[in-house]
């Protein structure tokens, strides 16, 4: 009896695990699985459009007309008489040289005049006198011919006196420096006391009249642009001061040390009222771009080079796409070739996709 129910216990026992795990199984069956939501993201439809762009360059005013003035003749700066910035009228004395060798020089010329006078009234009277004995009978044609080459001669030395005496009248006018035109001093080389070559420059002038605003720019910044095109100008230490100007000059040449191209903007109007020398903002309307205009936070980069994540619309999956920059833009990429109009490019978050992962669009704001 106690063989049975030992047997019977065993039996329930099972029966009651068998139960319990029946449940268990019933129990894990009808759990819900807890699904994953699909990704969020931003996109908008490409549409090829042509973008307005501008260039912003920063340069320098100076006058259109600028002359380095020389001494036309050697010698020791006696006194300067202008300095930087000083304002000139046309003829006003600038710089002056020590004049003593130049005054030697033209009283011995004086001197070399008075003699060769002196000469050649001595030749005018003894030819006068051959000429009386002549006609008379009592001297011979060779002494004829004698006194009127003697007179001659006299009077080729005193031509050469004189021209010689205009040189020195004329060179003593070097010493003495004077502006050409109206305008203002830009630079100063000399002191009083330094010795100067003929033609070295001592002092820059630039003419009043018409200015410019000099650019130093990249050779392909401006390309396409034509020369008539406005050009917005304003000083950078004063933006309220503003004018307007077209490209005048562009240098046929690249300076080989900056690899830059020197850009000479006239202004049309205003001008006036920017100090020369000042720094000087522009803004020149470039040719439009044409292509599709994407925000910076689509691009992305795969192994190849630039690309962007589009969205299937029908499997509203992300995959990336190859493209072509065209040009890179303070707040936008300018796309040349590599999407079709009405691609769905995803603007924002692009560094958290993958291939294939499921999304939901989501316009994005403008």
């Amino acid at each position: 009896m106690s063989s049975t129910m030992n047997a019977q216990t065993i039996r329930t026992a099972l029966g009651f695990a068998a139960a319990t795990l029946l449940l268990a199984g019933c129990s894990k069956a009808e759990a819900p699985v807890a699904a994953v939501p699909a990704k969020s993201v931003p996109v908008i439809a490409a549409a090829s459009s042509e973008t307005i762009t501008r260039a912003s360059l920063t340069g320098e005013v100076k006058a259109q007309v600028q002359q380095d003035l020389a001494f036309r003749t050697a010698g020791r700066v006696l006194e300067v008489l202008v300095e930087t910035g000083d304002h000139v009228t046309a003829g006003q004395s600038l710089a002056r040289l020590d004049a003593a060798d130049q005054k030697a020089s033209l009283s011995l010329a004086n001197a070399s005049v008075d003699a060769a006078q002196a000469q050649l009234t001595q030749a005018q009277r003894d030819f006068d006198r051959i000429n009386a004995l002549f006609t008379a009978g009592n001297a011979t044609r060779a002494q004829f011919e004698q006194g009127q080459t003697a007179l001659d001669s006299a009077r080729s030395s005193l031509a050469a006196a004189q021209s010689q005496q205009a040189s020195a009248n004329e060179v003593l006018t070097y010493v003495d420096l004077k502006a050409s035109a109206d305008g203002i001093i830009l630079s100063r080389t000399i002191e009083p006391g330094q010795v100067v070559g003929g033609g070295q420059t001592v002092l820059t002038l630039a003419q009043d009249g018409p200015r410019d605003a000099v650019f130093n720019i990249y050779e392909a910044a401006l390309t396409g642009v034509p020369h008539d095109v406005p050009v917005d100008l304003s000083l950078v230490a004063d933006p309220s001061i503003k004018a307007t100007g077209t490209v005048r000059e562009i240098a046929p040449t690249v300076n080989t040390a900056t690899g830059t191209v020197r850009v000479e903007v006239g202004f049309t109007d205003s001008g006036g009222t920017m100090p020369l020398g000042a720094s000087v903002a522009a803004s020149i309307a470039l040719p439009p771009i044409s292509g599709f205009a994407l925000p910076w936070g689509a691009l992305f980069r795969d192994r190849n080079g630039p690309a962007v994540w589009v969205v299937d619309p029908s499997a509203q999956t992300v995959s990336l796409k190859p493209i072509v920059v065209d040009r890179y833009l303070a707040d936008k990429v300018i796309v040349a070739s590599g999407l079709t109009a009405g691609d769905l490019v995803v603007t924002a978050g692009t560094q958290m996709l993958y291939p294939g992962q499921v999304v939901t669009s989501v316009e994005a704001t403008p």
